[in-house]
């Protein structure tokens, strides 16, 4: 959704869209009753700022710029961030619609932000997958959503263990690379 007045921000917003038992109930109800979180958009900004907090200021450029959590005219609260645009001017496709070649140092730079923020800081983004990965340009990759993370499988007690978490992040980036048909020397 775009955001009035602001052409390079847009805003993400909860829609009633998934079937869950006989209905479609808000979202947040949806991940209330399955995960205990209250709020999937606050949730969502929490743990980018934890991303962010642990982030080195130079592979911050890779990650979306997310603004923070308002109340829409409409009442409804959304998630502002910035708009990620390719380097021809136009909406950066995600990996998996992603048609161009891409570079040695699209790949490199996803390697140091697996070694220097994921794993550096026992952190799970869960959802590295293509989807989730933008193409601003062959050589520079934007990741997204951050909806997921360790507080989600609270059931789970291993994802609190460090060096479990290291061995699910190096398992998503395994398959990433895989899917993409990338070797790493």
């Amino acid at each position: 959704m775009s955001v009035q007045d602001h052409p390079e921000l847009c805003a993400k917003i909860l829609v009633p869209r998934r079937r869950f038992q006989g209905g479609q109930p808000d979202p947040n109800v949806i991940v209330s009753q399955k995960y205990g979180i209250e709020d999937f958009l606050d949730y969502e900004w929490a743990n980018y700022q934890k991303i962010m907090a642990v982030c080195p200021e130079d592979l911050r450029q890779y990650f979306v710029d997310m603004r923070g959590v308002e109340i829409a005219e409409d009442g409804r609260k959304a998630l502002l961030m910035r708009i990620v645009h390719d380097d021809q001017g136009g909406p950066a496709p995600n990996l998996v619609k992603n048609t161009r070649q891409l570079t040695p140092e699209f790949w490199t730079v996803m390697e140091r932000i697996r070694k220097e923020v994921f794993l550096a800081n026992s952190i799970d983004h869960f959802g590295i997958v293509r989807r989730n990965i933008l193409v601003q340009s062959p050589s520079h990759p934007v990741i997204i959503d951050f909806q997921t993370g360790r507080e989600r499988f609270r059931g789970q007690f291993w994802l609190r263990h460090p060096c479990f978490v290291r061995q699910k992040v190096n398992r998503y980036f395994q398959k990433l690379y895989k899917e993409m048909g990338v070797t790493l020397s």
